[in-house]
């Protein structure tokens, strides 16, 4: 599902939950995109699960981790992933089904949660449904 254009909604408990897991971890702007989250409105962006994000409140500082974005004034601080493997199937070949997400801060904002699967498929396990302790970070 994708929301309609500008159809800015309250996020909901689940996707908070994966925003809130991926902010344990420690970086510079940690304080300040946590005071924006107490704000922020979604809106669904594409079908794999990304969110468009807007908040208020104060302007966060953050660096680049080692993925950085091509979008102008914007930075990934946490990027995290889960293996998107089917209960029955096994494969040496692990890597492909990596679901990545990277928050984004555009201009000291969170702007986005970006989510997407390495080779291009499907998403079998919904990044908002994941067992929260199998999403892990750089």
């Amino acid at each position: 599902m994708i929301d309609g254009l500008e159809n800015w909604r309250e996020i909901d408990h689940r996707e908070r939950a994966l925003l809130m897991h991926m902010l344990r971890v420690d970086f510079q702007g940690k304080a300040e995109i946590l005071e924006q989250i107490s704000s922020v409105e979604v809106m669904r962006i594409s079908p794999t699960g990304s969110l468009k994000l807007r908040s208020q409140g104060p302007l966060a500082i953050v660096k680049d981790n080692d993925a950085p974005s091509p979008r102008p004034n914007d930075h990934i601080p946490i990027e995290g992933f889960y293996d998107d493997e089917a209960p029955n199937q096994k494969s040496i070949v692990r890597i492909a089904r990596l679901v990545r997400l990277a928050l984004h801060v555009t201009n000291g904002r969170i702007s986005e949660l970006e989510v997407y699967k390495e080779d291009g498929s499907p998403i079998r396990t919904d990044p908002y449904e994941v067992d929260l302790s199998k999403v892990h970070f750089y």
